[in-house]
């Protein structure tokens, strides 16, 4: 739940550094601003996409690029990154902790949209794997189903629970066992990208 109130306080949150950027996409106009937020105890990074002929309230896409939130030492990290070929666009997240932020999730998430003839996004679909929180953290939690198979009735209802709680706060679709570890490769795939095409337009200024 924590990412989508996060989101919710940026529509009411002071943002700074902010980059408004008007790009081309299938012959359609659209703006992309990157903003800089301080929330609390959380900071970061969102993109967004919207309608060149309209305001800024009326976006189309949110996305966070960085969010850091807790101590120095114990932290909730999410990373993201987008890319826009042709009408598709991919938006790429990534969760994880560092010390003992152990009730912090940790996963991945892949979302595609197409754009429609009318300037806006059909979801086509969004592919996720998320542990809520450390394997051993809390006994009680289902999330430990994710590495040792329910046996009893009463613990396959409960995985299942955990895994429609999941889809429905991360809005996607839960992948399993192999497929989840493609999914995650793939988005440090991306997230890898964004950080070398940094690197080489900060070589050009």
């Amino acid at each position: 739940m924590k990412f989508i109130l996060l989101l919710l306080s940026i529509t009411t949150t002071f943002l700074f550094c902010a980059t408004v950027t008007p790009i081309r996409i299938a012959n359609q106009d659209f703006k992309l601003s990157i903003e800089e937020y301080n929330i609390y105890n959380s900071k970061g990074k969102v993109m967004r996409l919207y309608q060149e002929d309209k305001t800024d309230l009326d976006f189309e896409i949110t996305h966070i690029l960085e969010d850091t939130t807790g101590g120095c030492a114990d932290k909730s990290i999410k990373q993201g990154s987008y890319e826009i070929n042709g009408t598709s666009l991919m938006l790429y997240s990534f969760w994880d902790r560092k010390g003992r932020k152990y009730d912090a999730p940790y996963g991945a998430r892949i979302i595609h949209y197409e754009l429609q003839p009318n300037a806006t996004f059909l979801r086509v679909s969004s592919r996720l794997y998320i542990e809520t929180q450390r394997k051993n953290y809390d006994s009680d939690s289902a999330v430990k189903y994710l590495f040792e198979a329910p046996k009893t009735q009463e613990e396959k209802e409960a995985y299942r629970l955990y895994i429609q709680e999941v889809e429905e706060n991360y809005k996607g679709t839960f992948v399993f066992d192999e497929e989840a570890t493609l999914l995650i490769n793939e988005v440090k795939e991306a997230l890898l990208r964004k950080k070398k095409s940094r690197k080489k337009k900060n070589r050009w200024h």
